[in-house]
């Protein structure tokens, strides 16, 4: 047992062991890439012949570690000196002493010259020295020749180097341009003359990797990268061998015709570059594309299938980044950032308003509870007779003075002046403590009103940045789906814009080939196609051929909206003056909403006319403002309470028919009961709150109800009801003859003003009636009746 538990022990201290093997190398798996790659760097470009003379690389590979990556200094000597080795011990004194004279360039004066000349001077100063003592003081004008070349490759090599390799932390994170990814190639290819060795049977490393960088590149670019990067790795495999120069050739049409088909895929990208070769084969004989070439081609084809699509995507986004999509980001970047913002604002705003709007009834309650005793009557030594068990009335006369009018208050102080022995100080109590409840009910509806107004402006700023959303996305994805549902119907087009998606707003715009038949195509299956996606009908509502840029037909998509309302409204003055106590509208917030507004004013002289039409005016800028129609009713009701004329208000009757959904939103203020006819049945929207500026409440709530086809709705004022009968009776009037189909606003006044004894006030009536919309078919007319006869074969 001790024996098992040992060897446990042993194998899970074994198993941590390698763990940190493995968490080490993941954690330096960085360190470990650069090392690798500097040294088989510094290992090829060691030992790169260009001309058949000049080794130029190993300078510039040795400045661009010296100055940015001293940390990888040891495996860049290492791969330098083997490289090196390979060549002679000649050319590692050469390299010797360029590395001895770099260091000068770290003096003051010397770093004002540029890296890339300073290489140069390095480069030649070392071959003139080491070709000086070679040739004894007489050196061959080839030799100075390729020291020239030497010194300028040297020196445009610099360039690239450093071009492709950043400091650290840039190399890692900044995103590779057109400019890096050329210097990356050049210095591939110079890597690959350096391999020119490296054969294993009938494949050559240089030229697998050669071709399968062009077919990469065709994948990534298409026929423009995959040329560029032929003819380039062309040219400098064939520098390297001054007999092949004809290879040029063979590489460009390599590459174009592996851009060519890069649509096609893979597999016509590889037999296009076994064709190109082919064909140089059967055209000239002299090339070398002996049984190793094609063997290295057809093994980079191979190796080319096996290479992950995410690394071609991965190079494609780098080479060639999509604006739009970077776009779409930073602004999606830009609006997450911007609504946590607002969600925070949001939240304040609804804190805000349920903080007040829970306090209204517990101080409503509050105002209940208070004394009904005043500080007056404390004083008094009549105290037990008017408050104590065996009172003499004066509470009750105190509660119905302050729920009766100034005109009815006349006859109860009278009745306080009998009671009491201070109804001058009572009276004065009463009316201060009236003012205070009308000053604190007011301040109620000021702090819910401002609070309301406060959410309304969180509600714009989110529908703002939804605009703005989806604007950059929705809008994006949607058109695409249309797109697809175009494809998989074979429709053709050319471009699909989404203007808008708003409920009962929606706009797509089409554009469509001149030849095709645009209109029956549009009504038999594209407006199907859009209601299929959003479940919403729509209708063209233009269509037209332009020639710029091109021939097209741009067809413009809108929704239907579901409903119809036609309305006729009756009104009429008491007195038959121009003016009247009642105000009505009936106007549009958009297509698909519409508003109706009727106000009764106090009375029907021209005070109330003008209190109704301020009404009906304030709450029609509300409403066009795109206000909430609750704040709204709020900040009116505020309004007219801190009027001068305690006893002047006005009844509101405002509903919302949304004409897409098929929904009546019903607010009242004081108002008659809205009525709902269908068929046999009727129904009653009615009025729980008292009319702006009297009797002021805290809650203004909206009723909900469905309308449908044939639908009549009534709004009225009270001009139309009689006293002498009971409201059940009439209402039950009113459902009898509003089955009449010709039945009009006016013609149901006259019926009611011969029926009953109607007071003689200002009456109004707003009689509407809901219709289905049906879109007109446009196309197809009906033929004559002779054309659809047919005969009856016995």
């Amino acid at each position: 047992m001790l024996l098992l538990k040992t060897m446990y022990e042993q194998g899970q201290k074994k198993g941590f062991t390698w763990r940190k093997v493995l968490e080490g190398l993941q954690v330096r798996k960085v360190s470990i890439s650069f090392n690798i790659v500097f040294f088989i760097l510094a290992f090829f470009l060691a030992q790169v012949v260009l001309f058949e003379a000049s080794v130029p690389f190993f300078l510039p590979i040795w400045a661009l570690v010296n100055l940015r990556f001293q940390r990888f200094l040891p495996w860049t000597i290492a791969g330098a000196l083997l490289g090196s080795v390979t060549l002679g011990l000649g050319q590692v004194l050469i390299h010797a002493m360029q590395a001895m004279i770099f260091p000068l360039y770290l003096k003051k004066f010397i770093k004002k010259i540029p890296l890339p000349l300073f290489v140069l001077i390095d480069v030649i100063c070392t071959q003139v020295i080491w070709q000086y003592i070679s040739y004894a003081g007489s050196i061959p004008g080839s030799v100075w020749l390729a020291i020239g070349y030497e010194g300028v490759l040297s020196l445009f090599m610099t360039i690239f180097l450093f071009q492709l390799f950043l400091p650290l932390p840039d190399f890692l994170h900044r995103r590779w341009t057109a400019e890096r990814m050329g210097a990356a190639l050049l210095i591939g290819a110079l890597v690959l003359t350096g391999m020119s060795s490296f054969t294993f049977g009938y494949v050559s490393i240089p030229l697998l990797f050669a071709h399968l960088i062009i077919a990469i590149a065709a994948a990534v670019g298409g026929v423009q990268l995959a040329t560029v990067v032929a003819v380039l790795a062309g040219t400098i495999l064939s520098i390297s061998k001054l007999s092949f120069s004809g290879m040029i050739a063979v590489y460009a049409i390599t590459g174009f015709l592996a851009g060519l088909h890069k649509p096609f895929g893979r597999l016509w990208q590889a037999f296009s570059m076994l064709g190109a070769t082919f064909f140089f084969i059967l055209y000239d004989h002299t090339l070398p594309l002996d049984s190793v070439y094609i063997g290295s081609l057809v093994t980079a084809s191979l190796l080319f299938f096996a290479v992950p699509s995410k690394w071609i995507k991965y190079l494609k986004d780098q080479l060639y980044p999509d604006a739009s999509n970077i776009l779409i980001r930073r602004q999606k970047w830009m609006t997450e950032k911007v609504n946590n913002q607002l969600k925070e604002f949001q939240h304040f705003a609804d804190f805000i308003t349920r903080f007040i709007s829970d306090r209204f009834d517990s101080r409503g309650k509050a105002q209940k509870e208070q004394s009904k005793s005043f500080s007056t009557c404390h004083s008094c030594f009549q105290y037990e007779k008017c408050w104590g068990e065996k009172s003499n009335g004066i509470p009750l006369l105190m509660e119905q003075w302050e729920d009766e009018t100034k005109k009815s208050r006349i006859q109860l102080e009278k009745k306080i002046q009998y009671k009491c022995v201070k109804p001058g100080q009572i009276i004065q109590e009463l009316t201060e403590r009236e003012v205070k409840r009308k000053l604190n009910n007011q301040l109620q509806h000021g702090k819910k009103m401002y609070a309301l107004k406060l959410r309304d402006m969180g509600n714009h700023m989110s529908d703002l940045i939804n605009n703005l959303d989806n604007s950059m996305t929705l809008y994006t994805s949607h058109e695409e789906e249309v797109k697809k549902k175009f494809q998989q119907c074979n429709i053709p087009f050319f471009q699909i814009d989404v203007l808008n998606i708003a409920v009962g707003q929606m706009e797509v715009v089409c554009c469509l080939p001149v030849e095709s038949k645009a209109k029956m195509v549009g009504e038999r299956l594209i407006l199907p196609i859009f209601y299929e996606l959003w479940k919403e009908p729509f209708e063209i509502t233009s269509m037209k051929e332009l020639h710029h840029p091109y021939e097209h037909i741009q067809m413009t998509c809108k929704s239907s909206v579901r409903f119809q309302v036609t309305h006729d409204i009756y009104t009429s003055s008491s007195r038959n003056t121009i003016y009247s106590g009642d105000a009505h509208a009936v106007f549009s917030l958009h297509p698909g909403l519409l508003a109706v507004i009727l106000s009764d004013g106090m009375g029907n002289n021209i005070e109330a006319h003008r209190e109704s039409r301020r009404v009906m005016h304030f709450m029609r800028e509300c409403l066009n403002k795109k206000m909430d129609p609750e704040t709204t009713m709020h900040t009116l009701h505020y309004m007219m309470s801190l009027q001068d004329d305690t006893d002047s208000y006005a009844t509101v009757d405002l509903g919302l028919i949304d004409l897409q959904k098929g929904e009546l939103w019903s607010w009242k203020a004081g108002s008659m009961s809205t009525y709902l006819i269908r068929g046999n049945d009727m129904r009653k929207i009615e009025s729980k709150h008292v009319p702006f500026g009297f009797l002021p409440t805290f809650t203004i709530e909206a009723r909900k109800v469905d309308i449908k086809d044939g639908d009549i709705l009534l709004m009225l004022s009270d001009g139309v009801f009689s006293s002498n009968t009971s409201i059940e009776k009439q209402e039950m009037y009113y459902q009898k003859i509003l089955r009449d189909p010709k039945m009009n606003a006016e013609r149901f006044v006259k019926k009611l003003e011969e029926t009953y004894s109607l007071p003689g006030d200002d009456r109004t009536v707003i009689f509407m009636q809901v219709k289905h919309v049906v879109p007109e078919w446009s196309i197809f007319s009906p033929r004559e009746t002779a054309k659809f006869q047919e005969k009856m074969v016995h």
